[in-house]
Order: structure tokens, then sequence, then C-alpha cells
């Protein structure tokens, strides 16, 4: 039995691993969505703010340059609300991912004290047979007197 309790719970060790690294994966992909995101709207400011100084420029010959940093802003804008969007889609999946390396988790730990309990029984069995064992030497012994009785 403890045997096959080890088996066991060394699958579960390799199943919780597994989904950990599933989660890992799933959360490392989310965070990338997020930076990438980030960085489009911080380029998209950028952008947004060297189109404004452009305009403000009293040069009219640099008219088409602001209008075309200000489409460059919108477009970084719209990539960055994307990301944004498809980093909320991936959330769902994340915390299924969770919920599961959390449940294989909680499998691995009730094994293990399956286990547990199975190595103290085997150890308790193991004494008792020792002392037994000596229990039964001792009284076998040959030249063993009775007690006296009163």
């Amino acid at each position: 039995m403890k045997r096959q309790l080890q088996r066991i719970l060394r699958i579960r060790e390799l199943v919780e691993d597994l989904s950990r690294l599933d989660f890992e994966g799933r959360m490392a992909e989310m965070r990338d969505l997020q930076l990438a995101a980030e960085r489009q709207w911080r380029l998209a400011r950028s952008v947004r703010g060297v189109a404004l100084k452009i305009l403000s420029e009293e040069d009219s010959g640099k008219h088409k340059d602001w209008l075309m940093g200000m489409a460059d802003a919108e477009i970084s804008s719209w990539k960055a609300a994307r990301l944004r969007a498809v980093c909320e889609a991936v959330k769902p999946a994340v915390n299924k991912a969770r919920e599961e390396m959390l449940a294989h988790r909680l499998e691995r730990l009730q094994v293990d004290i399956l286990h547990s309990a199975a190595a103290r029984a085997e150890e308790k069995h193991q004494i008792r047979q020792e002392q037994n064992r000596t229990d039964d030497r001792f009284q076998s012994r040959p030249g063993r007197r009775s007690p006296k009785k009163r």
C-alpha cells in the first residue's frame, strides 16, 4: 500500500507541476499583453505630444506632418485598446488555469497526508512487532523464574 501511495503521490506532484507551468505560461502571456498595451499607450501619448508641438509652431507648411502625427497617435491608441481587449479575453483562461493548479495542489496534499499517515501506521506496526518479539523472547527464556506469590 505504501508503495502505491508513493506512486500516486509522485503522479500528483507531476500533474501539479504541469498545471503550475500552464498557469505560469498563461500569466506570462497576459503580462506580455499588458506591457505591450502600456507601450502602445505611451507611444500614442508621445506621438500626440510631438504632433501638438508641430501644430503649435507657426509654420503652416508642417500641417501635413501634424496630421500624420495625429494619425500615428490614433493608430497607436487603437493598438493599445486592442491589446487590452485581448488581455481581458485571456483573463478567464488564466483564472481557470489558476483554479486547476490549486485543485491539483489540493489533491497532491491529500495524497501526501494519506502517504504520511500510512508511513506512521507502518512504523507503529513495526515497533509493535519488534516489541512483541522482544517480549516473546524474554518470556520464553528457560531460566526465567516466576514472581513469588505472597
